[in-house]
């Protein structure tokens, strides 16, 4: 959030900015209940916008899965037991580091959101001045 471009709005932007803030604002608690639940493919990075770091969960959860299920099925040798392992452990690590950054995660896809809002109404406000 930047105290300087807050400065620059009006009192009627600044509640246009807290009425989308409401709207837009992540919540903690949901982002812990989908990291608990649904953490080895990344929905509580696409929660927070974060879609790339979100894909890479998926896309190692995805492959774990199938991995473990097709050395269980013998349908492939050892070695893909051992991938779906490694992929497993990957997402796990994450997800541990997620358990203890997440406030700060969330925190922080407040302010971009905050930012874009704010940017947004800077635009129109120029866009009127010129007009």
């Amino acid at each position: 959030m930047s105290i300087d471009k807050k400065k620059q709005i009006s009192d009627r932007q600044l509640a246009i900015l807290e009425s989308e803030m409401k709207k837009q604002r992540k919540s903690v608690g949901l982002a812990y209940v989908l990291l608990i639940l649904l953490g080895n493919i990344g929905v509580h990075q696409f929660y927070l916008g974060k879609t790339r770091r979100g894909l890479a969960y998926l896309l190692l959860g995805v492959v774990g899965w199938i991995s473990l299920f097709s050395s269980f099925l013998g349908e492939a040798n050892g070695g893909a037991g051992v991938i779906g392992i490694l992929c497993f452990a990957v997402v796990g690590i994450f997800v541990l580091i997620d358990l203890f950054t997440l406030p700060k995660q969330v925190r922080a896809a407040d302010e971009v959101a905050e930012d874009k809002i704010l940017n947004e109404l800077l635009v129109i406000e120029d866009d009127r001045d010129k007009s």
